[in-house]
């Protein structure tokens, strides 16, 4: 099981420290996707969550700080699901169904790092 439980360590952590390093490094082109979605300071928000995505992924993967980097990924996947993937205010079907996908994806892999805190205690 502790090879299991380290194999899931290593892709989460790194899966979220990819994500924020996109935040980053494309921080001009996501600033403009989260001006269209009406993000104040869009470019500070971007920077921030990536930020946020960073730290996290890397107190996941090296089991650091862990209340923290739970702390910052929950609050970054509740935020982005109900800010940037608001599937029912779609017109677009194709765009409902991609932020359905992502809103869901979103709040299912917060859940999942609320159940791995709860194991911390």
């Amino acid at each position: 099981m502790q090879t299991l439980f380290l194999i899931g360590q290593v892709v989460l952590g790194v899966y979220f420290i990819q994500a924020g390093l996109t935040h980053l490094t494309k921080l001009d082109m996501l600033s403009g996707y989260a001006a269209s979605k009406n993000v104040p300071a869009p470019k500070l928000a971007v920077g921030v969550t990536g930020l946020m995505l960073l730290l996290g992924g890397v107190g996941v993967l090296f089991q650091y700080q862990l209340v923290w980097a739970y702390g910052f990924l929950v609050a970054f996947l509740v935020l982005a699901a109900f800010t940037m993937h608001r599937y029912w205010a779609d017109q677009d079907p194709n765009m409902k169904m991609s932020n359905r996908v992502n809103f869901q994806k979103n709040l299912a892999l917060a859940a999942a790092l609320i159940m791995l805190l709860a194991l911390q205690a």
